[in-house]
This record gives structure tokens, C-alpha cells and sequence, in this order.
């Protein structure tokens, strides 16, 4: 295959790559291209809920990297890596991927590269004997340095945990201003930034007229920079639990998930970001719906290290997070949870036009010479 096959190869694989999930959807992510190399930077103004520790954006790369070798797959070539993960910052690359054409056969999830989406509402059910848990039990006995752990219980003392988690992003200023700058409350806001949150995302019936009065009520909040309790409470009262960031109850799906790493080695950070793809993509190709769950393990993760650096005073119970995770899922006292998420087979298909509103225009080709 000549260079200009490859680099052809390179631009039928860069779109999906770079939809990928992400903290609070700000996409942190640019690609240089060269011929037959990809080299990832990280833009760490677009990544701050992921940079404290930076470690969820390591995880994020982790999917960065099983994407890479995915899409490179599906076009039969073998991808390359070498991570720069040491003293780290913008203006170098985290990761590399030199590209050669071998003819191999493409990894079946690689189909599931251009389905993969967020689906956060209300779900048709589900169970844990279903068999797609089985196979994602499989993924995650090939991984090393990460876990997989799935529950199909629902136990209060989690579901306050989230509520908790979920509040504290706005009792917050300062996280509470970089959450809400991801929030996008009109179409033509949506498809002149193709990033953020749509304001359809925090609603569990979209077809009902009244949520889109819900997103406006959530517009005042972010452009006063104003979210008091008794807001929060208006929204859940007026709107059932669609005002929050995630929904009070689970109970209407198959389960619950929780990837976690051996350790916070950037190794085992990058394996867990990898088997987290992974097991996104095998229930997105067999027709079940993910709500990936980052508030809690943004705070628990942080907070077993001792690394967590904003305030919990406001909300003491916050305290309780690793441990209420660790009832949770039953996972031991030297993992930590990572990523988190809610899954079950979805009310009605996925809008087409949802996953065209991503971004994949943060690439740079570079031409020799």
C-alpha cells in the first residue's frame, strides 16, 4: 500500500476517532496528522473536570488509543503506539501512531465505532443474563490492570451518592463554570459549536413539550452563574428527575457497570480507558443504550488517592463516595473506580443526526517538507 493509500486510510478513521466520549464532552483532543502517523496533543483548556488529577484524561486517551487501533483494523492496517505520558503537557504529544498495512481483519467492534453514543434516557429494561454481559466479562478478563464489575442492584444509600455527587457540581463555582460552559440549550447553539451538552440531554422524555421550558429554566441558571438549592429542587419537583444531570432512579434498566484500575500507574490508566471503549462499544453494537457516570468516580477516584483538591464541607456525606462504590460493586481495597456508567435496552432508537453533532475538525495534516 503506497503513503497516499494510508493517508487516505488515515481520513476515513478520523472522523469516529475523534467523537469519542470525554469529560463533560469537551472533546480535549487535536491530531496531527503525517503520512502514515497520528500523533495525539492534549488541550488541557477544554479538559479542566478531567485535569485534577489529569489521570481521566489518561483514561480518556486509553479510548483514544483503542479507537486508533480499532478504525486502523477496519482499514487492514496495524497501528503502532508509543505513549509520552511523563511530564506531559500541551505542547507535545501524549500519544503516537505509526500506521503500516498488514491486510489483517478488522476487530468486529470496529463496526461499532460510528453507532457508539450517550443515551440518557429513561430505558426499556434489560437483564444482567443477557449476553452481552457475558462478552463484556470476557473483555475484561483479557485486560490487565483493570476490572470490570456489573450490578444490577439499586441500593438507596447509591442513589443518594449520586444526588449528592450531581449537586455538588453546582454548589461548586468554579467546577460549576466549567460543567455549565459545555451546556448548549439551542439547535443552532448545537450546530455552531458541535461539542457540549444538549439541552436534550438532561431529559428523560424529550417528545413532551415542557422539557424544552426545563432547558430554559437551566439556560438563567448558567448565564446568572446562579444554581441555589431551592433551584435544584424547583427543577425536580416541576419535571420529575430530568432537571438533574442524572436520573434519581436506575431501576429501568439492566445495570449498572464500574470499570477500575489495579492502580493509578498510567499504565493500568490506560488499560482501563481502552476496556472502557471496548465494553461501550460491544453494548452499543448489540442495541443497548450507555449513560457513562463521571460525577461520582471523578470524586471518589481523587479522593482514595488524597488527591482531590476541592471542597466537600458543603456536602459531608461526599465522604462516604469509594465506600459506598465499593459495597456497590464489591470491587477490593486497592482498586480504584474510574468510570462508571447505567445501561439497558433503549425506548426508541438512537436519533441518526446526534452522532454528525460531534466534532471531528481539531486535526492538523502535516505535509513533509
Amino acid at each position: 500500500m503506497t503513503p497516499y493509500d494510508i493517508d487516505a486510510a488515515i481520513a476515513r478513521m478520523l472522523p469516529s476517532i475523534m467523537r469519542l466520549p470525554n469529560p463533560e464532552n469537551g472533546q480535549p483532543w487535536e491530531i496531527a496528522a503525517h503520512s502514515r502517523v497520528l500523533e495525539v496533543f492534549h488541550v488541557a483548556e477544554r479538559a479542566r473536570l478531567g485535569s485534577s488529577p489529569d489521570d481521566l484524561c489518561v483514561l480518556g486517551l486509553g479510548m483514544m488509543a483503542e479507537a486508533i487501533i480499532l478504525a486502523a483494523g477496519s482499514e487492514g492496517c496495524d497501528a503502532r503506539l508509543e505513549f509520552f505520558l511523563e511530564g506531559r503537557g500541551d505542547e507535545h504529544p501524549w500519544l503516537r501512531a505509526v500506521l503500516e498495512y498488514s491486510g489483517c481483519a478488522a476487530d468486529p467492534l470496529a463496526s461499532a465505532l460510528a453507532l457508539r453514543h450517550s443515551d440518557r434516557r429513561r430505558y426499556a429494561g434489560g437483564s444482567l443474563a443477557d449476553a452481552v454481559f457475558r462478552e463484556a466479562r470476557q473483555e475484561a478478563e483479557l485486560a490487565q490492570g483493570t476490572s470490570l464489575y456489573l450490578a444490577d442492584r439499586y441500593p438507596e444509600e447509591f442513589l443518594h451518592q449520586v444526588q449528592l455527587a450531581d449537586d455538588l457540581i453546582f454548589l461548586c463555582p468554579d467546577i460549576r463554570r466549567d460543567f455549565t460552559r459545555w451546556a448548549r440549550f439551542t439547535d443552532k447553539e448545537i450546530l455552531k459549536t458541535r461539542d457540549g451538552m444538549s439541552w436534550r440531554a438532561f431529559l428523560r422524555y424529550p417528545e413532551r413539550g415542557y422539557h424544552y421550558l426545563q432547558s430554559r429554566l437551566w439556560w438563567l441558571g448558567v448565564r446568572l452563574d446562579w444554581f441555589p438549592r431551592w433551584l435544584l429542587g424547583l427543577e425536580g419537583f416541576l419535571f420529575d428527575d430530568s432537571g438533574r444531570p442524572s436520573p434519581a432512579n436506575y431501576d429501568d434498566g439492566a445495570c449498572l457497570g464500574c470499570v477500575t484500575t489495579a492502580s493509578d500507574s498510567l499504565e493500568d490508566l490506560v488499560a482501563a480507558g481502552r476496556l472502557a471503549l471496548r465494553v461501550w462499544l460491544l453494548l452499543n453494537l448489540r442495541d443497548h443504550g450507555v449513560q457513562a457516570m463521571t460525577n461520582l468516580t471523578c470524586i471518589a477516584y481523587p479522593q482514595r488517592l488524597g488527591t482531590w483538591g476541592e471542597p466537600t464541607d458543603k456536602i459531608p456525606e461526599l465522604a462516604e463516595c469509594y465506600a459506598v462504590l465499593q459495597k456497590m460493586f464489591g470491587f477490593t481495597d486497592t482498586e480504584l473506580p474510574i468510570f462508571c456508567f447505567r445501561t439497558g435496552l433503549p425506548v426508541a432508537p438512537y436519533p441518526k443526526n446526534a452522532r454528525s453533532l460531534r466534532r471531528d475538525d481539531r486535526v492538523r495534516w502535516i505535509t513533509p517538507g
